[in-house]
Formats: structure tokens, sequence, C-alpha cells
């Protein structure tokens, strides 16, 4: 009977403790499953947290990317700020293209504009879009880089050297400011703060600005055509330049400026220059001590130059010069310089005729050059002088003009090359390049020149100064979003 009861009671005893025990194990379960939910939702979380500030960042970077991109190609605007000093110096706020500009900025685009125009057809709207980008930025809107990725412009200031030391040979510092949004595929660049998975990022970079001299100033060529005035009319609106052309102004839908096959690199472009900053220089002074044999010549009838059967004396460098009245030939008449010689007109009325020196097919060619035949005049023998070189289809002219007060023009369809630089191309009536030829080829090397006409260095430094480059960045830094004032990543 007591074996009975306590094995009874041993039963009992323990199905009491298998109860508790199988709740406390479910409860250390349960407890376990819920910390590692709670860790698993955790990084979940801050797996998304860390993809959307790395996409913030991308942002970022990506922005920066598209601002250098705009700045180079509209690369006055580097010097500008993005929505302060607006005038009269401009910003990219009031950056446009206008018929009457009132800012600095706005004369410096349209120039660049037209010289788009003259060469390139696209060119223009290319620019003109961009310039439009440009300004849009300035606004501080959010810009959709795809992926529920955006970015914005806070703020650009350039920062000359009476603000800040500039960097070594640099005009300044352009610093961006520009930040990085990343969203969720739901959320609204105007809602940032209404979405929980929005991340931003601020980055504040500084690009040294340094000045760029002018192309048609840095080659071993003369520029092919240079004009002060710099108008062109309709009635040449076939002419073509295969060269660097300074101060040309055409129409929006002409390509002027033709690359040879050889296209040099960079390759030839139409430039505006401001002649108070980078002045056509002095013709070279007249000799006084020439034969009375090669003064005040009236060229109206076929002639060979040098005239060595004459008596013609050349220089102590060799070079045979003439001054000249007028050059008028008509008819079939024409001036023909023999290859391999120097000559020197200096001419005080018209030009009107064709002139023959042909270089092709001399060997070697390093004896016979464009620039051994050099023209200056000076205008003193007419009202209102003009030039006009009639370069018939089996015939090459290979010349250095320099006439700064008279209006030039090429007529016919032979070869003209070297240079011609002067007050205006193309007003002269009757003399009008034949359709789809080239009118001037560059060709002159600056060491052919009897004299030196490149512009000085500090007139090509101050003209350097108009046409900023930008460098690498110098500093990028990150900085908070509510940051207010003076940003500390300046350096």
């Amino acid at each position: 009977m007591k074996n009975r009861l306590y094995l009874h009671l041993m039963a009992n005893k323990e199905k009491g403790f298998a109860l508790p025990l199988a709740v406390l194990i479910g409860l250390i379960l349960m407890v376990t499953g819920i910390t590692m939910m709670m860790r698993a939702q955790g990084d979940q979380s801050k797996v998304i947290a860390q993809k959307a500030q790395a996409d913030a960042l991308r942002s970022s970077e990506a922005g920066v990317t598209r601002v250098r991109d705009l700045l180079n190609s509209v690369r006055v605007m580097a010097k500008v700020d993005s929505n302060s000093n607006c005038t009269p110096k401009g910003c990219w706020q009031t950056a446009q293209v206008v018929p009457t500009p009132s800012t600095d900025l706005q004369k410096d685009l349209k120039k660049l504009y037209t010289a788009a125009s003259c060469s390139n057809t696209n060119a223009a709207a290319t620019l003109s879009a961009k310039i439009d980008e440009l300004r849009g930025l300035s606004g501080g809107q959010w810009f959709d880089l795809g992926n529920n990725r955006y970015y914005r412009v806070v703020n650009y200031v350039y920062l000359d050297d009476t603000k800040k030391t500039p960097p070594p040979g640099g005009l300044g510092w352009g610093v961006l400011t520009l930040e990085g949004l990343s969203l969720s595929p739901q959320g609204d660049p105007n809602n940032i703060d209404g979405d929980n998975a929005a991340s931003r990022n601020r980055v504040v970079v500084t690009i040294p600005i340094f000045p760029s001299r002018p192309l048609a100033f840095t080659r071993t060529t003369v520029p092919a055509l240079w004009v002060s005035e710099g108008a062109m009319v309709s009635g040449e609106d076939s002419a073509d330049f295969q060269g660097d052309v300074v101060n040309l102004e055409c129409d929006i839908n002409r390509n002027d400026i033709k690359q040879p096959p050889s296209a040099p690199n960079p390759p030839y472009k139409a430039q505006f220059i401001d002649n108070t900053i980078v002045p056509f220089p002095n013709l070279p002074n007249i000799p006084t001590s020439l034969p009375p044999s090669q003064q005040n010549l009236e060229l109206t009838s076929s002639q060979t130059f040098p005239r060595l059967a004459l008596g013609d004396t050349p220089s102590p460098s060799g070079v045979y010069e003439y001054i000249v009245n007028n050059i008028n030939l008509s008819g079939g008449h024409n001036i023909t310089i023999t290859p391999g010689q120097r000559v020197v007109f200096y001419v005080k009325g018209n030009i009107d005729g064709a002139i023959e020196h042909d270089c092709s097919g001399v060997i070697p060619p390093t004896v016979c050059k464009p620039g051994n035949l050099q023209i200056y005049a000076d205008g003193s023998g007419s009202t209102a002088p003009q030039v006009c070189l009639r370069v018939g289809p089996n015939q090459r002219l290979e010349a250095f003009i320099f006439a700064p007060d008279y209006s030039l023009g090429k007529s016919g369809n032979g070869a003209f090359v070297g240079a011609a630089w002067g007050k205006n191309w193309g007003k002269n009536s009757g003399c009008v390049s034949g359709n789809n030829a080239v009118a001037v080829t560059q060709g002159v090397e600056w060491t052919e020149l009897i004299t030196n006409l490149k512009p000085s260095p500090s007139a090509l430094d101050a003209a350097a100064r108009d046409l900023p480059q930008l460098g690498k960045i110098a500093n990028w830094c990150e900085e908070p979003i509510d940051t207010t004032g003076a940003s500390k990543c300046v350096p």
C-alpha cells in the first residue's frame, strides 16, 4: 500500500515539473526569435540607410561632374557668381543671350554665341541650351538624375585675386556648394521631410580658374582673317575660311570655318577678341632709302617681281621692297612673284587685280613660303581704300596682307593661302568669292613676317583673363546640410 502511494506521488511530481519547463523553453525560444527578428530588421534598416547615404553622395558627385562640364562649355560663367553680384558684372541668374546686353556677362555670352554660330550651325543652339541650364541651376531646384536621385546647386561663388590668393598662375577660385539627394521610389523632392528613406549630402568643391590665351595667337601660324570692324554682308554668305578668324560677325545659319583634311588640334575656330584689349598692331615703317625705281609704282599691267633685269636692289636681309601707289590690274594682266624670292609691297591706294605667288611644287619647300610675299597698305592714297584679290580657277596666291583701314574681299575660285587682316570682309561690291569657295587658307608663319606683329604678351595676358579655363578640383569637402555663413570647407 505504501509503495503504491509513493509511486503515485512521484508520478504527479514529474508532471508538475515538465509543464513549467516547457513554458520556459518556449519563452526562451520566443525571445530569441524576436531578438533575431529585431536584429535583422535593424541590419536591414542600416543597410537601407547606408545605401541611401551612398546614393546621395553619388548624386553629389554626378552633380559636380555635370556642373563642371557645363562651365567648361561656357567658361566665361566660371568667373561670376550663381545668384549674387548680378550687376553690373552679371551672374548665372541673369545669364542669357540678348540683342542688347546689359551686363558684362551678357556681352561675353553674345560674343560666344555669335562665334559659335560661325564655327558650326548647331553649336549656337547647343551653347544656348547650356546657358539656360546653368541659369536654371541658380534657382536651387532639384534636378533629376534618374533612379530616385537628384542634385541641386546651393550656390557658386567666384573668388578673384582681390578676395583670396589665386592659385599659382591662376585668376581665382570657383567655390561650388552642391547637394545630392536620394529618395524612396515614391519620394518627392519637394517633400523631403515626408520621406523617411530620404538622404541628403552636401559637398563644397573648390576649383582653380586659370587664364587661357586666345587660340588664334597660340599657333605658329598667323590668323587667316583678322578684321577690326568685324562685319560681313549677306553677299558673302558663300565665303569660307580654312583658318582662325578673329572678330568675325556672321549669320547664325552659316558654317564659315572649314577644317582642312589635316585639321590642326585644336581645330580652327572663330574668336572674338576685344580690340581695346588686343588692338591691331601698327604697320611697319615704310623704308626711306629705296632706289627711285622702287618707289611710287603704278602697277596697271603684267609684271614679274623682283625685276632683276631693271636692277632692283634687295635689302641687307634679302628682301625686295617697293612703294606702290596703286595696284589696278584689269583683263588678263597680273603681277607674278618669282618663287623663292622675298618681296614686300608698301601700298598707298587700292589693290584690285590678280597677283600670283605659287610655291606649290618648289623644291626644297623651305625656299618658297607664303610669307615670301607681304603687302602692307596704309590707305593714304584713297578715301575709301579696298582690297579685291582676283584669283582665277587655275591661279594661286600665297601672301600675307595687312591693311588695317581697308575693306577686304576675294573673287574667283582660285586658292589664297596665307592671311588677310583689315577693317572688314565682304563689303566690296563686285568682289565676292565663288560659291562654296574657300576665301582664305591659313598658311603664314609668324617668323616669316618682316616685323613682329604678334600682340604683346601683356595684351594676350589681358585677353587670357577674359577666357578662363577650369583646373582640376583642388579641394572636396562634405559639410552639414544646415551650414550657414562662411563655409569651413573653403581652404
